[in-house]
């Protein structure tokens, strides 16, 4: 048997946020995984501002910058706007005139990543910690109530703390849910497909977000140095197909050989956060596993990262319970861009929104540096003014 003060389930960058956290307190921890890594992983790679700004106080600046000059794909500077084949804003991030007066000094350029390579680094380095890893040996039970976790290959684990960083669908939530019939889970309720094409098949640069191929969000192009990443998304309650609807967006876009790449998919929580990711204070709830992934973006790094930090200083800090109070906050974030992307699956709305990005292409951009780079709680209207005094009056 193997005895661990913290068991994470799940080395993604939830399960290494945390251990590497815990280490750096003394504390004893271990990660296990299923796969070997670097093991295949369905994301585009975005890493946005607010990310990075959670890696550098994971690892300090300068790790954080190793790490992303190590596994990047690429800096892309432009973020567009597509209504199928028509371009309607094209945010220019190294144009400061469309930046806020406050950022002016910070570099906006995307960053992404190869994720294969960005997760392995990161459990690497919590290895260089001296963090205990056991890779291709998957939780198959766990016994709850005597903290015994039982490995595919037979081996135990026992525990005081659990922290499940197993991804939108938790083998340790499905545990859980059998054991405790009044525990609520969350469940994965929207699919994403995902290729990576060759740039010699499909020449396109930055951040692309092409709406009017899929119902109630959009399609993405996504510039990765040789490669280009092209995605959609089924949310729940939506019946379409997901080859075809990647068919059309694919040959819309010019792609050659689109026979040469096959589609994957991944079940993703989509606005679906689990309402309590606390179990007697025993078992936290991180990353995909607590449902934590944003409607607007889809984006999940940043969500993995703070919750995984957050989880580790609850932890450390002996109070359980203030991973719900810093849970709450990332909720209330969710919330808000789930507010956005209902608005913009309002046929009005959206008509109302493509043409103002039209006529003024720096609101678009505004609107992504304040409140999706940064983790801002304003209210739209709050947001505009905001926004008529910084650029465009300002």
């Amino acid at each position: 048997m193997i005895n661990t003060d913290v068991l994470i389930v799940g080395g993604g960058p939830a399960g290494t946020a945390c251990g590497i956290s815990l280490r750096k307190a003394g504390v004893d921890c271990m990660i296990a995984d299923r796969a070997k890594f670097p093991r295949m992983k369905l994301c585009a790679g975005v890493t946005t501002g607010k990310s990075r700004r959670v890696l550098a106080e994971l690892l300090g600046t300068e790790k954080a910058k190793a790490l992303l000059d190590e596994t990047q794909r690429s800096h892309e500077s432009h973020l567009r706007l597509w209504h199928l084949g028509k371009c309607f804003a094209d945010c220019d991030f190294t144009d400061k005139r469309q930046i806020p007066h406050a950022y002016r000094n910070e570099d906006w350029r995307f960053v992404l990543v190869d994720r294969p390579s960005f997760d392995n680094w990161l459990l690497q380095y919590y290895k260089f910690q001296d963090g205990k890893a056991l890779e291709s040996d998957a939780v198959k039970s766990i016994d709850f109530d005597g903290r015994k976790a039982i490995l595919a290959s037979g081996e135990t684990i026992s525990y005081n703390k659990l922290v499940a960083c197993d991804g939108a669908h938790s083998h340790v939530e499905q545990l859980l849910k059998r054991h405790d019939s009044s525990f609520k889970p969350k469940e994965p309720n929207a699919l994403a497909f995902e290729i990576n094409v060759d740039r010699a098949d499909l020449d396109i640069d930055g951040i692309n977000v092409c709406f009017g191929y899929v119902p109630q969000t959009y399609a993405w192009a996504f510039a990765k140095g040789d490669k280009i990443c092209l995605g959609t998304c089924r949310l729940n309650g939506t019946q379409f197909s997901g080859k075809e609807a990647m068919e059309n967006f694919c040959n819309e876009l010019g792609l050659r050989h689109l026979e040469k790449y096959p589609l994957k998919g991944a079940m993703i929580p989509f606005d679906n956060a689990m309402p309590v990711p606390l179990w007697h204070d025993e078992v936290f709830f991180c990353g995909d596993a607590a449902g934590l992934d944003e409607a607007v973006t889809g984006e999940g790094i940043f969500y993995a990262l703070r919750s995984g930090v957050d989880a580790a200083k609850a932890i450390i800090g002996g109070n359980p319970k203030d991973y719900l109070e810093s849970n709450a906050y990332l909720q209330a974030l969710m919330r808000k861009a789930a507010k956005y992307q209902r608005a913009l699956a309002s046929p009005s709305f959206y008509k109302l929104f493509k043409a103002f990005a039209h006529l003024d292409n720096r609101f678009v951009g505004y609107f992504y540096l304040t409140q999706i780079d940064h983790t801002s709680l304003d209210h739209l209207h709050t947001i505009y003014w905001n926004y008529l005094r910084d650029l465009r009056f300002g």
